[in-house]
């Protein structure tokens, strides 16, 4: 596998567990419920950043991906 391939896969998993971390946490910062999984659980507004940098990883990561330089 090449090396850049290995790279995007560590960012890939490296940055979707630390989101993961993010989301499931609950801090000052989180912000007001936008919808609501359960009685504990659901999406507030901090949550919106975090999934917003997840996708421009996942997209960084598609790119280099398919870099064939």
């Amino acid at each position: 596998m090449q090396r850049r391939r290995l790279i995007a896969i560590a960012v890939y998993l490296v940055t979707s567990v630390l989101a993961l971390l993010l989301i499931a946490g609950h801090g000052p910062w989180a912000g007001r419920v936008l919808f609501r999984v359960s009685e504990s659980h659901g999406f507030n507004t901090g949550d919106v950043p975090v999934i917003l940098l997840w996708a421009a990883a996942m997209a960084c990561c598609a790119a280099l991906w398919r870099d064939t330089r």
